[in-house]
Parts: C-alpha cells; sequence; structure tokens
C-alpha cells in the first residue's frame, strides 16, 4: 500500500448555484441527483502542480456532494493548512461521486493581498452526479479507528474495527493519485468475516500482509484515507469480485460499484497523514 495525498496548501472554493434535491439545510432523500455543477480553485503554495490539481478536483467534488444533499456551504473558502484535506475526503461519506465530468478552466492568478505577490491557481468545474446513501435494514454497528492519525514513511498502520452484528468486511485505501484500492480481503489474507463484540486488527495478528506507509514519489507530506465497509453475511455480496484486489479504480467507478451495496452496509472513513523521512 503507497499512501499519498494532499500537502499543505492555499486554497479558494467557489460553488456555483444549482437546485437542490430538497430545500437548503436540509438532508436529501437517498437517490441520484444528476448534473450538479461545481467549481474549485487551488493556489499553487507550498506543493506540487499535482497536488494543486487534486484538491481543486476535491474541493469541486466536496462542493457537489454538499449541494446535492442539500448541505448549506459557503460562497468561498480560503485554507492555509493541509487540514482542508481530511475535511474533503469526509464529505466522500455523505453523497457518492458515481459520474463525473471534468473541466479545466485557464490558469488564473491568487493574490489575497496586495502586499503579497500572486500566485498561480488552478481552476476546475465538474458536472457530477450523486447517489445518496440511504440505510435499508437495521445498522451493523460498526466502528474503527487507525492506531495513528499522522504517520512516517516506513510505518505500518493498524485498523482495529468492531461490529455489534456479524459481518462480511473490506478495507479501501482512496490513495493521493486520486484513486481506490481495495487492500482487504487480499490473494493472501481472504478470511474477512468479523465476530460481534470481538475487536479485530486489520492485518489481522499472524497475517502475510502488512500495509506500510509511503509517501507519493517527490512529496514531502500525503493525506489520504481508509475506507471500511461492513455487509451482513446474508448478503450476496463478494468483495473480490465486485472490485478486484489491488485493482485502482477511479473514484467515480468505485462509488459507481458501491453504491449498489451501500444500502444495505456500514462505512466509516478514516483520513490520515503521512510524512516522508527525512
Amino acid at each position: 500500500m503507497k499512501p499519498g495525498g494532499v500537502l499543505r496548501s492555499l486554497a479558494v472554493l467557489w460553488m456555483a448555484v444549482v437546485p437542490l434535491s430538497s430545500p437548503a439545510g436540509e438532508p436529501a432523500a437517498s437517490g441520484v441527483v444528476r448534473g450538479v455543477v461545481a467549481e474549485g480553485a487551488c493556489a499553487i503554495s507550498g506543493m506540487s502542480a499535482e497536488q494543486s490539481q487534486l484538491i481543486a478536483l476535491q474541493k469541486a467534488r466536496a462542493s457537489a456532494i454538499e449541494q446535492a444533499t442539500g448541505v448549506k456551504v459557503a460562497s468561498s473558502t480560503l485554507v492555509r493548512d493541509g487540514v482542508v484535506a481530511v475535511d474533503l475526503i469526509r464529505t466522500y461519506s455523505r453523497g457518492f461521486l458515481i459520474g463525473e465530468k471534468v473541466e479545466w478552466l485557464p490558469l488564473a492568478q491568487y493574490q489575497d493581498s496586495p502586499e503579497r505577490p500572486p500566485i498561480p491557481e488552478y481552476r476546475v468545474r465538474i458536472t457530477a452526479d450523486i447517489a445518496i446513501p440511504g440505510r435499508q435494514g437495521a445498522s451493523l454497528g460498526l466502528s474503527a479507528k487507525l492506531n495513528k492519525k499522522t504517520f512516517r514513511s516506513g510505518e505500518r498502520v493498524r485498523v482495529e474495527m468492531t461490529v455489534e452484528r456479524e459481518a462480511r468486511f473490506a478495507l479501501f485505501n482512496f490513495t493521493a493519485d486520486d484513486r481506490v484500492v481495495m487492500v482487504l480481503p487480499h490473494p493472501q489474507e481472504k478470511e474477512n468475516l468479523v465476530e460481534p463484540g470481538k475487536p479485530l486488527t486489520l492485518p489481522p495478528e499472524g497475517s502475510r500482509i502488512e500495509l506500510v506507509m509511503e509517501t507519493l514519489p517527490g512529496h514531502d507530506r500525503d493525506v489520504e484515507a481508509l475506507f471500511v465497509a461492513a455487509v451482513d453475511p446474508g448478503r450476496d455480496v463478494d468483495f473480490r469480485k465486485v472490485f478486484g484486489s489491488g485493482t485502482p479504480l477511479s473514484l467515480t467507478a468505485f462509488f459507481e460499484r458501491y453504491s449498489d451495496i451501500a444500502p444495505h452496509a456500514d462505512e466509516i472513513i478514516l483520513p490520515y497523514a503521512v510524512e516522508r523521512e527525512e
């Protein structure tokens, strides 16, 4: 597993106004909201061009999700801290991005005061289809946590999960290069049953695989997430067949597949940072 993500940044978000599926401030009902238009922008400050592009795209996605779910967002947001990446990733659990058309706008400049020189700014507009999750049936009582929130390159990550009802689980990695990869189950770790009330560490004790943190090449600090999903064993869900072990998927391809499972699943997003060893 090779984590990555978003560096410290100076970022600005603009939100396009589109009709909501429910009154502003109220959560939308489950279903799909199509054709949501949103824009995002990120100035290149203390990060690479590719990281600036990704955070601009993530901000546009977050805006689209917030619009589709009826959550009020500010018309602009100025951020000078990497915490923004964690907040953006967390919005992925509010609504699932199942379709996305991306249009990169001409490069602009951003200047927050006359005393500071302008800096290049990437701008993007997306038209998105958002599936709004709606649970059918009783919750499995899933909870999960990481052994740390910030890792150094080379450190091992552990996830501790518990459920209140027996469940089958899967563990996914939202990577810094904008992909989603299923980590568990794995060809060398096929068992994915968790018993109620018994904490389970992932990877399990004695496992033949390890989850080792690394920044992407050329990155000093990255932010990404692990996504834990659990379903009732009685459901005909084969995570390996649906997602493919170790097969990178685009965010939309992942959520398009997961949205069919989501009504019967519990999920938790666990964002984290990884820093390059000096």
